[in-house]
């Protein structure tokens, strides 16, 4: 027999009420409980009523059962279509996080239930008011609307919903990024604290500030990424930022340190930086976030400023590397980045050493 809604409508051609039903089979059986299914079923009747008394007519308009998805099989369905369509591991985990995120929100503001087809822009936007009620800043913000943009679109394609309630948020003004330059005298007392305390710590920084990698970049090093004869490390396309293979170079500082970990460590599968609190190479690799937290100790055990961020000595290097004559289009390449115009971005922090530089060189008026 199955289940149905059924209710009367006015039909303005036939000029009388005319009965309808609506089945829920499809929706209802999704639940294991009677509980869960009567508690379903009285959601849709509900909703049914508030779209009737809205002005809403179902007589000329079929409806898929796809719109009565409930929001938590509709992240699960997304993510498993992203993964089938063989997505980057990267960005894979960024769908999962803010996916996540948003069911979250669902479920303390007791939309967990609601349906696919019935979250609308209100919701959205209450949504995204929330993110900026915790704190977060333009840049979580922005990237926020543009995972759920992509999120809900999908689900417009595919059915689940009639409109993408996440399209046309504007997005907020870029801010400044809050870094500042790591000047040489800060630069040396950080090398000596890390050879001291955490020599693996002292590779991760001098890889940044030389070699321009990015910290996630690092995290996923191999041992067999390393190419000493040839002087470079290989940063493959599905580690890299912008999905690119790239060969950063090995300056011959670096190669000090990198020639004992290759002769030592033979199984090129290990990663550069292993589990454990010395990050010595193992199979499997440090955490990101690890490399931050051992940079943010020493920074407040030196009290170091707090725009001294470990991503400033690329800032800082990239910077370096042009006040020591290098071309822009070499460091452009070297820092991995798609134009002089986003370089400019990286390089363009307050600078104490060039404010001390002119105002000892600077011919008198």
């Amino acid at each position: 027999m199955g289940f149905y809604a059924e209710y009367y409508i006015y039909d303005s051609i036939k000029e009388d009420m005319v009965r309808k039903r609506t089945r829920l089979s499809s929706v209802v059986n999704r639940y294991h409980t009677v509980r869960e299914r009567r508690i379903a079923a009285q959601e849709l009747v509900e909703e049914i009523n508030r779209k009737l008394a809205g002005g809403w007519s179902p007589l000329h308009q079929t409806e898929d059962s796809r719109l009565y998805t409930p929001i938590a099989d509709l992240c699960n369905k997304f993510v498993a279509a992203k993964e089938r369509e063989g997505v980057r591991p990267t960005t894979l985990t960024n769908y999962r996080s803010y996916t996540g995120l948003f069911l979250r929100w669902c479920e303390d503001t007791g939309r967990s239930r609601k349906c696919s087809g019935t979250f609308l822009r209100v919701d959205a936007v209450q949504y995204m008011d929330s993110v900026l009620e915790k704190g977060n800043g333009n840049r979580h913000y922005n990237n926020t609307v543009k995972a759920l943009r992509c999120f809900w679109q999908w689900s417009f394609e595919h059915c689940y919903c009639r409109e993408n309630p996440f399209a046309g948020l504007k997005l907020l003004p870029k801010t400044a990024k809050k870094r500042i330059l790591v000047d040489p005298v800060s630069r040396q007392r950080v090398s000596n604290y890390f050879e001291r305390e955490k020599p693996q710590m002292l590779l991760v920084c001098q890889l940044v500030y030389s070699s321009a990698i990015r910290p996630k970049e690092i995290s996923n090093i191999q041992l067999k990424h390393i190419d000493l004869d040839r002087h470079y490390i290989l940063i493959e396309a599905e580690n890299a930022k912008n999905g690119k293979a790239r060969c950063a170079t090995i300056t011959r500082e670096i190669e000090k340190y990198l020639v004992p970990l290759v002769e030592k460590y033979k199984n090129g599968d290990f990663y550069l930086f292993g589990t454990g609190k010395q990050m010595l190479p193992s199979v499997g690799p440090a955490r990101r976030n690890y490399f931050t937290k051992c940079w943010d100790k020493m920074r407040r055990d030196l009290l170091l400023p707090e725009e001294m961020q470990l991503y400033s000595l690329r800032d800082t290097g990239l910077t370096d590397l042009l006040h020591a004559g290098v071309d822009q289009l070499t460091v452009q390449h070297h820092a991995d980045h798609s134009s002089l115009a986003i370089q400019n971005i990286y390089t363009d922090h307050y600078d104490s050493g060039l404010n001390s530089k002119i105002r000892d060189l600077a011919p008198q008026f």
